[in-house]
């Protein structure tokens, strides 16, 4: 008997939730991605190549030469609506990732279009497909929990875009966008459940001022009431421990959903008198909650193994989700949570709850142009990197010394205030976009590179960061650039208790640069550049900042200790040895003091100032300044050796291409046993970076708490 046609899947956005439906996909039955399509070509390219398939960065491209049978469309909200009309117009099935639009106008105009056009039109409600919920809904639904009373609906996650960007993101462009970027997943509870409020409450709380004159509400509260039935909805972005449940409060029992932690426990009566009853529940929900918690750790070594591919619970409910799309569009009946009935009704309850709230918004955000201003000299220094963290010190400091500066970002409207203000020439593009590059080369003396891709993967490394720093140094060499600064970092170092003195001229371990990929990437581009240098005339200067600090700089630095939580450091080693840290504006001190020196091309320099924390001394500075306490974990290397290890025996079982063999000499470095000199930057560069404690903890931790915390 042969197959059935191959069913032909267009992704339509390279955002990070394109690796989950790709995923997703791959669980159906003769369905396969076959091409991506996003407007970055550089995000497109990037899967085109991992995934081995064609990309392209429009829809008419794709239409034309890669028709699919069936789109997912994973862009922002705000652009599902044209996107998706679209594509139904070219008589293509379509996925939406939730909401299907901003508009409920807009939303009917779609419904209808699929309807008049037999288009199957689908919306990925994906946590109505989470396994606790789904228990949640059948008891509703069934009468198991009694006549409904009351449903609490709890979102607290924190948002990480308000500390750091990207500020161009769609949920910061208007504080009321949160309504259509992460609300609608429990809005699509709420109407999964039966509910639709007659009457609302709204309240916003909690407002942050972002750069570019942005706004945003950290806490929401919405109070909804219908024939008997109270619902409150809570959506906390502060940072905290994270919660996602769905709470039922019904005349027979109470249960709840959780969704962050995929279990479900309902509590009902027992026959047994008050105090038995209530220990019965108790030892009820705790026996059900283990299971289930087993059940979860399972699924997630058995997916690391590669026995099953939606080990996670978020990949299971978005596996789950496009499962019975699929199902649907060959049955011709379409789950209803994923109708686009519930669409509709997302987008409505949405519109209505930003008209309760009547925020009071100012208006539109301030968007830097990408042309020069007029008063601005001709730019003889570029700055790749310019929204980073060093970058923007860098910037600063280079505006501040009088020189004419141009950056090179992927969207100006992530600029921070600082930067957005200061007479600069601004040029869209980024790293991987040669035309782009070009543009920002015109006229330039002077580069600085301090930009990185986004990778995981050593192949991901060599086409984001890689090749196109080899492409812009080849730029700079056809065009006669007098200076190409390059930001590296220490972690090329081995750093252990038996490293002793680090110099520019120790050597990097192999047996590091194995699992380090981040590390792996700064050696071969060092060494690269080094070669043209040498070959090609390339005008190279080295820098390898330390633990760097300082406002702009998130406060859990990874260079301190890990931390897997907000609340908890897992410390490298005892946390006893002194930190080689470095305060931000002193790295753009010594990269300004480097600009125009002919006489350092071809050095390095290290960049660490006086030490005089540990990761002890900094995580007790640092709950001073927050105001809060964090449960520190000494944990030696051998214990994360011992964790890697098993982890790549997983990952063995499961034919992980990724896997990579740990080091133990990587996280053994990462205790600072070792001691880094940096006096060569000093003597050759007259750099004279900060001293003093107070101001090293005042500067590098406590402003940056300040910032932080908002």
């Amino acid at each position: 008997m042969s197959a059935g046609p191959r069913t032909k899947v267009c992704l339509v956005g390279a955002g990070y939730i394109s690796d989950f439906h790709r995923n997703a996909v791959r669980a159906v039955a003769g369905a396969e991605v076959t091409s991506i399509c996003d407007q970055s070509a550089s995000r497109a390219s990037r899967l085109g190549a991992a995934w081995g398939i064609p990309f392209h960065t429009s829809l008419e491209a794709m239409l034309a030469r890669d028709r699919p049978d069936v789109a997912h469309v994973l862009t922002p909200p705000h652009v599902h609506f044209g996107i998706t009309k679209t594509l139904l117009e070219a008589g293509v099935d379509v996925f939406v990732e939730k909401p299907m639009c901003t508009d409920p106008d807009d939303a009917r105009v779609l419904s209808d279009l699929a309807t008049a056009s037999k288009r199957v039109l689908g919306v990925s409600h994906n946590f109505l497909f989470s396994t606790a919920y789904e228990a949640l809904a059948r008891d509703v639904h069934d009468g198991s929990l009694g006549r409904i009373e009351q449903i609490d609906i709890v979102w607290n996650k924190p948002l990480g875009q308000l500390a750091g960007g990207p500020y161009g993101a769609y949920v910061l462009q208007r504080p009321d966008n949160m309504l259509f970027e992460i609300a609608p997943h429990s809005f699509a509870h709420l109407l999964h459940l039966g509910v639709d409020p007659d009457e609302l409450q709204v309240f916003a709380r909690d407002r942050v001022q972002l750069p570019r004159g942005l706004e945003f509400y950290r806490q929401w509260e919405i109070l909804g009431f219908s024939s008997g039935i109270t619902t409150r909805l809570r959506f906390s972005f502060a940072d905290g421990y994270p919660e996602h449940y769905v709470k039922v409060h019904g005349s027979s029992a109470s249960a709840t959903a959780d969704v962050e932690l995929n279990t479900y426990v309902k509590h009902a009566h027992s026959p047994h008198m008050l105090h038995l009853d209530r220990y019965a529940a108790v030892t009820r929900a705790a026996a059900t909650s283990l299971a289930q918690a087993n059940e979860t750790v399972l699924r997630f070594v058995l997916g690391k193994a590669g026995v099953v591919r939606d080990g996670g619970p978020f990949q299971r409910s978005i596996t789950r989700a496009v499962q019975c799309f699929y199902e649907g569009r060959a049955t011709g009946a379409l789950d209803p949570r994923l109708a686009a009935t519930m669409g509709v009704g997302t987008v409505a309850l949405a519109d209505r709850v930003r008209a309760a709230a009547n925020l009071p918004y100012a208006g539109t955000a301030r968007v830097e142009s990408p042309k020069r201003r007029a008063s601005l000299a001709a730019p003889t220094v570029l700055v790749l990197g310019a929204t980073g963290f060093i970058g923007r010190a860098l910037v600063r400091a280079l505006v501040h010394e009088g020189h004419s500066v141009r950056v090179l970002v992927r969207d100006p409207s992530n600029l921070p205030d600082e930067l957005g203000e200061a007479p600069l020439d601004v040029v869209r593009g980024d790293l991987g976009d040669r035309a782009s590059v070009e543009r920002a080369l015109e006229g330039i003396e002077h580069v600085y590179h301090l930009a990185r891709g986004s990778a995981k993967t050593w192949a991901e490394y060599r086409q984001d960061d890689v090749e196109p720093t080899l492409a812009l140094a080849e730029l700079c060499i056809e065009r006669g650039v007098k200076g190409f600064h390059y930001a590296s970092s220490i972690a090329i170092y081995y750093a252990g208790a038996s490293a002793g003195t680090i110099t520019e001229e120790t050597a990097p371990r192999e047996d590091m640069l194995r699992t380090n990929l981040y590390a792996r990437s700064k050696v071969e581009i060092e060494r690269r550049l080094g070669e043209l240098a040498r070959t090609r005339g390339l005008p190279l200067v080295v820098f390898r900042p330390g633990v760097v600090l300082g406002r702009g700089g998130h406060p859990l630095h990874w260079g301190v200790a890990g931390w897997p939580y907000p609340s908890v450091c897992r410390l490298w080693g005892d946390g006893n040895n002194l930190l080689p840290t470095v305060l931000v504006d002193d790295v753009a001190e010594a990269l300004v003091l480097a600009l125009g020196r002919t006489d350092l091309v071809g050095q390095s320099f290290n960049l660490v100032g006086e030490t005089h924390l540990t990761a002890n001394d900094y995580v007790d500075a640092l709950e001073r300044a927050s105001r809060t306490t964090v449960r520190r974990v000494p944990t030696s290397s051998a214990r994360y050796f011992a964790e890697e290890l098993g982890k790549f025996a997983i990952k063995t079982l499961g034919r992980d291409p990724e896997r990579r063999l740990p080091s133990y000499a990587d996280w053994e470095g990462r205790t600072f046993g070792g001691r880094f000199d940096a006096s060569k930057a000093t003597r050759v560069l007259g750099w004279q970076p900060t001293k003093g404690r107070e101001i090293l903890v005042q500067k590098g931790i406590a402003e940056p708490c300040a910032e932080f915390l908002g």
